[in-house]
């Protein structure tokens, strides 16, 4: 199949917006267990799937070209890149810092009703398999497109898997043993962490080290590729700058001191004085 062996930008594309289907489902059936039910493991689960739905549209914005592909819109998709893998390290910042907090309410609310455990191993048992088997095509296409901002769409939905995993695992346990109960929000605030870091990490690097200009507005409204525009504009500006300072401090006279002009005026003019002195004499 070549959707699989050489995916093309087409292909990503189709599976952006399976990725955001999907995702989107199970973000609402999430979210409407939560209310039927007051479960924090299906609030858990809604909401990673909302932040995991806008990584599924950025990376959806990212590889969308309409018509017949050529190589001038293969070129303008490649200029979105930066652009979709920094909006997606916001989103992986987002998604940890939601994990975290929604764990802290799950191990502060306490432990599930035998319930709300059945509707979570349902929605694991899904979860496990449908993200997992997203998160494998895109580290395929991702591979296969050089694609960083698919990469980390992937890297989202493994860690949908890991939490469903987790949460599957652990709900067998606490059947079993109820007393550890506090382990599956553990597990789910490691993952948050784990998501807050790599978020975090990679803006920092594209910003300090990449020389990204993620404030400038106009960097995000115009496909500027990599940044290096700004950057090199931005250098030009400091280098231009530190020459006219170089060429005010030649000219400046010393402190305490004349200039070459005035010095020699005072010599010639005292060379004169000494002349006319002379001549009375």
């Amino acid at each position: 199949m070549n959707c699989w062996s050489k995916p093309t930008s087409k292909n990503a594309f189709v599976l952006s917006w399976i990725s955001t289907i999907l995702t989107t489902i199970f973000a609402v059936a999430g979210l409407i267990y939560y209310s039927m039910t007051g479960s924090a493991m299906c609030l858990v689960f809604g909401l990673e799937n909302c932040v995991d739905f806008l990584s599924s549209v950025v990376v959806l914005w990212r590889f969308w070209a309409s018509g017949t592909m050529t190589k001038e819109k293969e070129t303008t998709l490649k200029r979105r890149e930066l652009r979709a893998s920094m909006a997606i390290s916001f989103i992986l910042m987002l998604l940890g810092a939601g994990v975290i907090g929604t764990s802290s309410y799950d191990i502060a609310k306490g432990p599930e009703t035998d319930q709300d455990m059945e509707i979570v191993l349902e929605m694991a048992i899904v979860s496990v398999f449908v993200f997992g088997t997203l998160a494998v095509i895109k580290f395929r296409y991702a591979h296969s497109l050089n694609s960083e901002s698919l990469f980390k769409d992937g890297v989202c939905s493994l860690i949908g898997t890991m939490l469903a995993a987790a949460l599957f695992t652990n709900t067998m346990i606490i059947r079993k043993h109820t007393e550890v109960w506090w382990l599956d929000p553990c597990v789910a605030m490691i993952c948050g962490f784990a998501a807050l870091f790599i978020g975090i990490q990679s803006t920092f690097v594209a910003w300090k080290h990449r020389r990204v200009p993620l404030f400038s507005p106009s960097w995000w409204m115009m496909s500027r590729g990599d940044g290096t525009y700004y950057y090199e504009e931005r250098e030009n500006r400091k280098k231009n700058k530190k020459k006219n300072q170089s060429d005010r401090d030649l000219e400046a006279p010393a402190p305490g001191g004349e200039d070459d002009a005035a010095v020699e005026m005072k010599e010639s003019g005292g060379g004169e004085a000494t002349r006319l002195s002379s001549e009375v004499l």
